[in-house]
């Protein structure tokens, strides 16, 4: 009767230890995950889309990028420089830009500032420039992938009528935070 006291004994130090053990592991891991809210630091990515006015365009370029990580869904924001490049059989637009995009889950909206260089657009080789400001809302896919559309007003007296002032586009903001959320830098 003394062995099975000692036994008894044994294993209620046993269960006991492991209860504890458990439950220190469960309340870390609780505390952590899915209330955390947190902004990643903020890095340069590359900003990379393609786009539709009265032809395609290709869209490249750098985002100074952040995410913001809340139970219920993802947002970022941040500020960008990229080039719009149109291309046809006569000439070649080139439209750099400057702009600031904020998305929250599946909504998103931008404004950017675009400088357009019509190279030899007429027989003469004349070249014409154009600074217009474009608003955009649209859909995103937590701020990684939008699609946008935008309506160009311009901004000085000489206007490109070779493109459209609607504008559809569809670009990728390449974090890689967004690939391990909960790993990525945060901000202080």
């Amino acid at each position: 009767m003394h062995i099975g006291l000692k036994t008894y004994s044994v294993g209620f130090v046993f269960l006991l230890s492991s209860l504890l053990a458990t439950a220190q592991q469960d309340t870390a891991y609780v505390n952590k995950f899915p209330f955390e809210r947190f902004w990643t630091k903020q890095r340069f990515v590359p900003k990379i889309g393609v786009g539709m006015q009265d032809r395609l365009f290709v869209e490249v370029g750098v985002q100074w990028h952040n995410i913001y990580k809340h139970p219920l869904s993802l947002a970022s924001k941040g500020p960008y420089a990229t080039i719009d490049l149109f291309v046809d059989d006569s000439n070649l637009l080139i439209g750099p830009k400057l702009g600031y995009e904020i998305t929250a889950g599946v909504f998103g909206a931008a404004l950017d500032f675009t400088y357009f260089v019509d190279n030899d657009y007429d027989g003469e080789g004349s070249d014409r420039n154009s600074f217009v400001m474009t608003p955009k809302v649209g859909l995103s896919i937590l701020g990684f992938a939008d699609f946008f559309y935008g309506y160009q007003i311009q901004l000085t007296d000489q206007e490109i009528t070779s493109i459209y002032r609607n504008r559809f586009s569809l670009i990728f903001n390449i974090n890689r935070d967004y690939f391990n959320i909960e790993e990525a830098p945060r901000r202080r």
